[in-house]
């Protein structure tokens, strides 16, 4: 069997299908359409969190391969997901934006759930099964490669972190942060999105594992293994995203809201409702936009589109009052007798021509997080922006990985830094038509050249021991 058909078993803590009034379907997103593929081709799987009362089948139409999910009890959920990997790791991970909860039951909960997801994989896998390379994915799941080495040892075992990896001195706070990298120094492949988070991971690795040898991207365990650290950074389906930004439903979509919003020039943002996007401080620039810059008033409107997240945790449910409460307060001081709000806040998810349209609809996309590992939205809306011959400009926080890629021809901002956020905005709209063409075009050739298949093709390629 040659490399190229060896097949690959995708771990991740959820499953690449959802639920629709038609049944099950696979899922849209560009990672699922980039892997697909990978686990077609070869007969692979992908086993993931079963999160649904009924059961996810273990065959859905339109995926050819096979899925196995994990049902967790109502306690196993709280534990492993709502605790230790959403306010412990998450914050953590993302430079502390909120301060981590050490909770020692959360973490005997994640060990646990992380010892199951390995040995569904183990149990997945023939007996004399050599050839199948598994593919772990997220923090959620960073203590899988070591459990799964133990009982394979022979398997080709690749892990790849959606999110950052921060400094040394933080990531160092964690009470069981031997036993995290001891879990990823078992892969043979560890990618990450940038340089920047590969010196983290290696620094951190330096200067916490014992009778470990550096060399380069390369790390020696005692044991005599070998671990490559990938930069890889994630992208977007390119030449699907271009499709969307023409298609039917979209313009459709589009001409609603020029209607709405008629001669208004518009802002955008789109993210999940969570701490690290920065929405606050985003509302808190436009309302400084609003005050410094008083001829806008009435001539820019800004979108904000808020998808749903963990509104079970109280962190988010805060959030979210938080965020309600200040459209509120903007709107109530700008708007003025007959006129429409400045201020347009979502709080649902969107339909992916409804996200094209509003994505062609933007005069200036604000991807503003206060940290993010990489950040898809601001690659979307630049390839539909550009397949559109649109003139948007992508205002784009220094602090996410898409900086490192986009940050030439973005505008570029702290978020931290309100009133420089502010500026930016005003900048932003005063570019000229032709410089903000040229800056979409350079990065819109940017994203088609290193688009998730490519990505994904990095991956593997390191998986199989092939750089």
């Amino acid at each position: 069997m040659s490399d190229r058909a060896r097949p690959v078993l995708v771990v991740a803590n959820r499953l690449p299908v959802s639920k629709s009034p038609q049944g099950w379907v696979p899922s849209a997103g560009g990672l699922v359409t980039a892997l697909r593929p990978v686990v077609e081709d070869g007969g692979g799987a992908w086993i993931g969190w079963d999160d649904d009362h009924e059961g996810v089948p273990a065959q859905v139409d339109g995926l050819a391969c096979t899925l196995r999910g994990l049902r967790l009890s109502g306690a196993e959920v709280q534990g492993y997901y709502h605790g230790f990997a959403n306010r412990t790791l998450w914050p953590l991970l993302h430079d502390l934006v909120v301060t981590p909860i050490i909770e020692a039951r959360w973490w005997a909960v994640y060990r646990d759930v992380n010892e199951r997801f390995a040995q569904a994989v183990d149990d997945e896998l023939d007996a004399d099964d050599e050839q199948t390379m598994v593919w772990v994915h997220d923090y959620h799941l960073m203590l899988v490669p070591a459990m799964l080495r133990r009982r394979r040892p022979r398997t080709r075992i690749g892990f790849f972190l959606h999110v950052p990896f921060p400094p040394p001195e933080l990531f160092a706070r964690l009470p069981w942060r031997g036993a995290l990298l001891d879990g990823l120094l078992a892969a043979d492949a560890i990618g990450v999105h940038t340089e920047r988070y590969r010196d983290n991971l290696l620094r951190t690795i330096a200067h916490l594992v014992a009778d470990v040898e550096v060399v380069g991207d390369r790390i020696r365990t005692a044991d005599g293994h070998e671990v490559e650290i990938v930069v890889g950074p994630i992208s977007i389906d390119a030449t699907g995203f271009a499709a969307l930004a023409t298609d039917p439903e979209t313009e459709a979509e589009l001409q609603d809201l020029r209607t709405q919003f008629g001669d208004r020039r518009v802002l955008l943002g789109v993210d999940r409702l969570d701490y690290t996007k920065g929405i606050p401080n985003r509302l808190e620039a436009i309302e400084q936009l609003l005050t410094e810059h008083p001829e806008h008033v009435g001539r820019i409107a800004f979108v904000q589109i808020a998808v749903p997240s963990r509104d079970d945790v109280r962190e988010y449910r805060e959030l979210r009052q938080q965020v309600e409460t200040e459209v509120g307060r903007i709107n109530g001081r700008f708007t003025h007798p007959g006129s429409d709000v400045p201020v347009h806040y979502l709080y649902r998810g969107i339909s992916r021509p409804a996200l094209a349209a509003y994505y062609r609809l933007a005069d200036v996309m604000c991807v503003t997080p206060l940290k993010d590992g990489m950040n898809l939205v601001a690659k979307e809306f630049v390839t539909v922006q550009h397949a559109a011959d649109a003139g948007g400009v992508l205002l784009l926080s220094e602090f996410c990985g898409a900086a490192l890629e986009l940050g030439g021809d973005a505008v570029r901002c702290n978020p931290f830094d309100v009133n420089g956020m502010s500026t930016m905005m005003d900048h932003a709209l005063a570019l000229p038509p032709a410089d903000r063409r040229e800056r979409l075009a350079r990065m819109a050739r940017r994203i088609h050249d290193h688009d998730v298949f490519a990505w994904v093709d990095g991956q593997l390629e390191a998986l199989r021991g092939r750089r």
